[in-house]
């Protein structure tokens, strides 16, 4: 496929991963869709598909037409609920008492708690010979019965999908609609024990929320893009654009050659802005197309295609149950099922609590 770079991973290797990572999720979405609606190849196009008043109907009409059928994909394949069931069950730890829960026997007629469920099947066993399935064991049996395969591609599917709509508002400029994916991704932050991340996200909410100015609210959501090309969908992470200078300017510091010093140096970064915008004047001038590093969208078809039938052979979205991938054994689906809510409630109240004392 021509993304061997992508091994590298993210952190080596970005705009490879990030080509391969977009090409799997075109991929995988286009393989939900003909699993939906039991099409054998991308481009067939049954005779009863579009029905005659939509297809010979106004704009608008196909428009709302073909966003109909796109929902059906998007809540069978990629709003997995877990997001909601995680914010549900924050919303009832923030309310529901902090006692510890107690496990009482369940022998009729005896006094005994337990703090832990395990404790409370071995006193049940050992003294009144009461031998109830552990919710454990349950729940491995349950686990066996499941279609792991199936359940990881549609959490690989909707996680995908969480970051192109982050890519999307960043291309946008969509700050609000950035935010709010923050939140999202906060959950995952903490989920999987990236404490910092977490940590930066909750307070960018809460100052953006509460503690900033409206002017200075304002500013934290909206000034983070930058957009040298003008028109919709041509933004830039304002930090990614500051990288761009940073490497514009040691190009010209490595040009000085003996002649660099502090003094220089600070004269060329004072200028740095207005030398860039010369040489892009020039080089339009004289017809100089720079590569923009992006990939056309016809190099990325016949990867689409060949990801296509190899999800298509392994009858990834067919529910088979007992299938699992052997370097991920009984995956769930529920990608944020680490989450404990009191615990995660209880995290966020103390962070709350001690910026409250910094602010005094």
């Amino acid at each position: 496929m021509g993304c061997s770079n992508a091994k590298q991973g993210p952190h080596s290797a970005y705009n490879a991963y990030k080509h391969f990572f977009i090409t799997d999720t075109t991929a995988l979405l286009l393989t939900a869709a003909m699993e939906h609606f039991g099409l054998q190849d991308v481009a067939e196009i049954p005779e009863s598909f579009v029905p005659e008043e939509i297809a010979s109907g106004s704009t608008d009409v196909r428009r709302t037409w073909l966003h109909a059928k796109s929902a059906e994909i998007v809540e069978k394949f990629i709003l997995l609920g877990d997001v909601i069931e995680v914010m549900t069950g924050l919303c009832e730890a923030s309310v529901t008492s902090t006692e510890t829960k107690h496990y009482p026997c369940r022998v009729q007629g005896c006094q005994q708690v337990y703090a832990y469920p395990k404790a409370r099947e071995n006193h049940e066993l050992k003294k009144h010979n009461l031998d109830v399935p552990s919710e454990t064991l349950s729940a491995n049996t349950t686990l066996s019965k499941r279609d792991h395969k199936q359940e990881h591609t549609l959490a690989r599917l909707s996680f995908s999908f969480l970051i192109l709509d982050m890519l999307d508002a960043i291309k946008e400029g969509d700050g609000e609609r950035l935010l709010r994916l923050y939140k999202v991704a906060m959950l995952y932050y903490k989920g999987y024990g990236h404490s910092h991340y977490a940590y930066s996200t909750l307070l960018v909410t809460l100052q953006v929320n509460a503690c900033l100015t409206p002017r200075l609210s304002h500013s934290v959501i909206w000034n983070r893009f930058w957009n040298s090309k003008g028109g919709n969908g041509n933004n830039i992470p304002l930090d990614l654009h500051l990288e761009h200078l940073n490497n514009f300017l040691k190009s010209f510091l490595k040009g000085l050659g003996p002649n660099l010093s502090e003094k220089s140096a600070s004269r060329v970064s004072q200028s740095i802005g207005v030398l860039k915008e010369m040489m892009e004047k020039v080089d339009g001038d004289l017809g100089i197309n720079r590569p923009t590093g992006s990939h056309r969208a016809e190099q990325q078809t016949q990867d689409v295609m060949t990801l296509i039938d190899v999800f298509k052979a392994g009858q990834l979205f067919t529910e088979i149950p007992g299938r699992e991938f052997q370097a991920f054994p009984r995956f769930d689906k529920n990608l944020l099922h680490k989450i404990k809510y009191k615990n995660m409630w209880q995290w966020m109240r103390l962070k709350i609590t001690e910026w409250r004392k910094l602010k005094k």
